[in-house]
């Protein structure tokens, strides 16, 4: 099992849902004047943060323990994030969410750019391993 590569796919897909829930949300706000609708998109967005470092626990075990510790961190820090911006019912704070004062437009958020760190450095290392294997069966 590919503790690693299951992982970057899990939060892959976190990522892609939080990307969607952004555009719906943009979508009521701008396209359909709905501010409750944006409203709902936000909370929307920030009860799935809040909820990633439950999510992301089971494929903790069989990982590396520095992996694990990596996304144990990262998963943590956007959960208790989410859920400070929930705590006080901000908007802003919700939108704010996953982006730097310094994001560019079209750039990747903390949770691409913290997958993309994540996969070059513990994708990178693992594949070796594998070959190794397969080069020792092959050679058995």
């Amino acid at each position: 099992m590919d503790r690693i590569g299951d992982t970057v796919s899990f939060l892959r897909g976190v990522a892609e849902t939080v990307r969607r829930i952004e555009e719906q949300a943009r979508e009521a706000l701008y396209q359909k004047d709905d501010a409750e609708g944006y409203r709902q998109k936000m909370r929307e967005k920030t009860f799935l943060l809040m909820s990633l470092a439950d999510e992301v626990e089971p494929f903790f075990e069989g990982m590396p323990e520095d992996a694990k510790r990596a996304v144990e961190s990262a998963a943590d820090s956007f959960s208790r994030r989410a859920g400070q911006a929930m705590e006080l019912d901000s908007l802003f704070y919700m939108s704010a969410l996953l982006y730097p004062e310094d994001y560019r437009e079209g750039g990747p958020n903390d949770l691409e750019k913290f997958i993309e760190r994540f996969r070059s450095r513990f994708e990178a290392n693992a594949k070796p391993q594998s070959r190794q294997k397969q080069s020792k069966r092959a050679g058995e």
